[in-house]
């Protein structure tokens, strides 16, 4: 790992450039690299930390500011800095590859059970057009089925589709991905999905006419093939009457019914969002949501935040315990409840969507502001000062 140790000297120095900041916290994810970044940690918490005149409860926001500038300038003081932040990781709980930080509470607990609740992984269902049913899997690869004048391949990563001469009959295929499931494919026009967990997509296996048109539920982020003479269009099933308008673009929607608004995300292109004859343009960096009034809210979007699922992670940013147990509910096939009063509960941090879902409650229980229990595959939320 000397790129690692490499790009920890440039950051000490605050010579590290912005591409170079974000490899090396691509790289803080894996395990050996988290080892060498403590033993360099050790190592100067052994020369001597400075008094920095600050409070302990001050530690995790100290060292989060340090350890999240988007960009570092060389100055003599750096050293100090990395050694002030290496005070803070002494007194702080760190998971491997993850950051989280709350004010110092007492110790909250996480209740022992015998087998640990696994991640979701890629698997889904392939639904044919006479309901007939194909499990999509690493057992299950190559040309598993036909439709029509397409064959449908499995790469074990995802499905594609390959037409052979102009369509006779047009028939529609559907993907389903369980909880604790997600998948990729690519339609027959070239565009890509992701699916997250709990989804489906519902498309024809041929793109006929003037127009491209899917449905889905859930959550689904797609790479669109442009085609200026047939536009694409977003179907949220269930609701009939709202379309997102593309051409060729990259957005990912959110449309889980235990989820307040539909929220569609805007990466890159342009989409317009068209509801009972309402039309909203979103540019790139914004989201537009759905709400109650049958309008649409247009924010800046958190697109890290947003777009993590994607990239195998959980990330938040002062999200309610309510939102973040939510996403952990649908990844992990587990049922949530509630004891106590958690409306104040609002966590900041990046986990490994890969990680077992004993050593993500441990490190949401490090912050110190929530207690979980676990039987089988019921997770029970408290707040940290509740009787155990």
């Amino acid at each position: 790992m000397k790129e690692v140790q490499l790009l920890l000297e440039k950051y000490k120095q605050g010579s590290i450039t912005a591409a170079e900041l974000e490899r090396l916290q691509e790289l803080s994810l894996q395990p050996d690299a988290v080892e060498i970044i403590k033993t360099d940690i050790d190592t100067l918490l052994q020369q001597g930390a400075p008094d920095s005149g600050w409070q302990p409860a001050d530690h995790p926001e100290i060292l989060t500011y340090i350890l999240t500038q988007p960009t570092l300038k060389a100055t003599r003081s750096w050293r100090n800095k990395w050694l002030l932040a290496a005070a803070c990781l002494a007194a702080l709980a760190i998971g491997t590859g993850t950051w989280f930080y709350q004010q110092q509470r007492p110790p909250a607990i996480v209740a022992q059970k015998a087998k640990p609740i696994q991640p979701g992984s890629n698997k889904a269902m392939l639904v044919l057009a006479d309901g007939s049913t194909v499990a999509l899997d690493s057992a299950n690869l190559g040309q598993i089925a036909r439709q029509g004048n397409a064959s449908i391949n499995n790469n074990g990563e995802g499905i594609t589709y390959q037409t052979n001469g102009k369509a006779s009959t047009i028939v529609y295929n559907a993907i389903v991905t369980p909880r604790g499931g997600q998948y990729q494919l690519g339609l027959p026009d070239g565009s890509r999905v992701w699916l997250n967990a709990a989804s489906s997509i519902r498309f024809p296996t041929a793109f006929a006419g003037k127009e491209r048109r899917v449905e889905i539920s859930g959550e689904a982020y797609f790479q669109v093939a442009p085609n200026a003479q047939q536009p694409f269009f977003v179907t949220v099933k269930g609701n009939k009457t709202m379309d997102v308008q593309v051409l060729g673009t990259s957005f990912n929607i959110m449309a889980y019914p235990d989820e307040q608004m539909i929220t569609t995300t805007l990466e890159s292109g342009a989409v317009q969002l068209l509801h009972a004859g309402n039309k909203t343009q979103l540019q790139p960096g914004l989201a537009g949501s759905l709400n109650e009034a049958a309008t649409f809210d247009v924010a800046t979007a958190d697109m890290e935040e947003v777009l993590a699922w994607k990239d195998g992670k959980f990330r938040f940013r002062n999200t309610n315990i309510q939102t973040i147990m939510r996403q952990i509910a649908r990844w992990y096939d587990v049922e949530v409840s509630y004891a106590g009063d958690l409306s104040d509960v609002r966590l900041t941090g990046v986990i490994s969507r890969r990680a077992d879902a004993d050593d993500l409650l441990q490190i949401l229980s490090a912050t110190q502001r929530v207690n979980f229990e676990t039987t089988n595959n019921q997770i029970k939320v408290k707040p940290f000062h509740q009787e155990q």
